[in-house]
């Protein structure tokens, strides 16, 4: 929940604690300076307490207590306390869903500096109207020594819930304005022209909403990337078997279906035809201007024709990750370390 690291590599560091045995504790003098110091006021303690309880570590885990000490902390302007209340919030721990008060929260740790907090404000805007969020932008900073920037009233990936396609609005275009920081407004209009049949808006919309860790836009980035993938998009195949994959590790309980994986990666590989060796590296230089993507795996999950080879790489090492994967889940029992339950922006990066 709170760090800096992909959610991915989230799980890699939880098996490697399961599988080592190692347990990182605090020592029951530390908690009892801490409780000492929070009880005094003092914010970093307060912080520090709230996260042991949130974690279990020197203490009974209990999120209730976790939200106490997390809002006193926050309520001092303790920014990276403003940005974990307000993932509690958020997601309902220790204390009720409130997608507002976690919005307020969310723009208040922004506004005092806490790394992420904007990418989460940016990422919940999408749940509130743009007055609401006016609302609770002004509510969170009117006691603040910082202006109102427009950035709090309007978050970039909360504009245009109803766009109009303009003559220039191509995947291509919209995929290069999503890569450079595009937010709800792309989206929207990527999904018009999803939903004109256009099967490479189906494809990248489909891993934006992937993006999101809410289960809504989850399932439909599902849907959009096996519309996507039943057209014959090789991309959308490959990105429908690793969405199966990351839906086995993060609900154990639904299993792991490792022939649907397989049959996806399947076509994927048979639709992934070489480019000609003479125009391949012509190709590959157009990537950052035809879809404002440097990197050529990141174009080949997106669905640049130029880079299939880096596809066939990925079904390769996919490969590889489902063996892995099957294996690791067997000898677990079936189970899968937890998610980190971060709310993520849903631009591609």
């Amino acid at each position: 929940m709170r760090t800096n690291r992909p959610i991915f590599l989230m799980h890699i560091m939880s098996v490697i604690v399961l599988l080592l045995g190692s347990i990182v504790t605090v020592q029951a003098a530390d908690i009892t300076a801490l409780k000492a110091g929070a009880e005094a006021g003092q914010a970093e303690a307060q912080y520090s307490l709230g996260l042991a309880y949130e974690s279990g570590e020197g203490v009974a885990q209990d999120d209730f207590e976790a939200v106490r000490w997390l809002r006193a902390a926050a309520e001092r302007d303790y920014p990276p306390a403003a940005l974990d209340l307000g993932w509690m919030l958020a997601n309902g721990y220790g204390v009720s869903k409130d997608i507002d008060q976690a919005y307020f929260w969310f723009v208040r740790a922004a506004a005092l500096g806490a790394e992420g907090a904007a990418d989460q404000r940016d990422a919940l805007a999408r749940s509130l109207d743009t007055a609401r969020r006016a609302q609770l932008a002004q509510e969170a900073l009117s006691d603040l020594p910082v202006s109102l920037e427009p950035a709090a009233q309007a978050p970039a990936l909360a504009v245009a819930s109803d766009p109009v396609l303009q003559p220039g609005d191509t995947v291509d275009a919209l995929l290069a304005q999503l890569n450079a920081g595009g937010g709800l407004d792309v989206l929207a209009k990527l999904r018009l022209l999803a939903k004109d049949g256009n099967i490479q808006a189906r494809n990248v919309l489909g891993l934006a909403l992937r993006r999101s860790t809410d289960p809504i836009d989850r399932a439909q980035g599902l849907d959009w990337l096996i519309a996507a993938a039943q057209n014959g998009l090789a991309a959308a195949q490959y990105n429908v078997a690793v969405a199966l994959m990351y839906n086995a590790r993060e609900n154990p309980a639904s299993g792991l279906d490792i022939r649907a994986v397989e049959r996806w990666l399947d076509m994927a590989q048979a639709g992934s035809m070489p480019a000609p060796s003479d125009d391949y590296n012509a190709v590959a230089r157009e990537f950052a201007a035809r879809a404002g993507v440097k990197d050529a795996y990141r174009a080949a999950i997106q669905g640049s024709i130029g880079a299939y080879p880096e596809l066939r790489e990925l079904i390769r090492l996919k490969r590889q990750e489902l063996a892995a994967q099957q294996d690791f889940l067997n000898r677990l029992g079936n189970t899968a370390p937890p998610s980190s339950g971060r709310i993520e922006s849903t631009i591609i990066q």
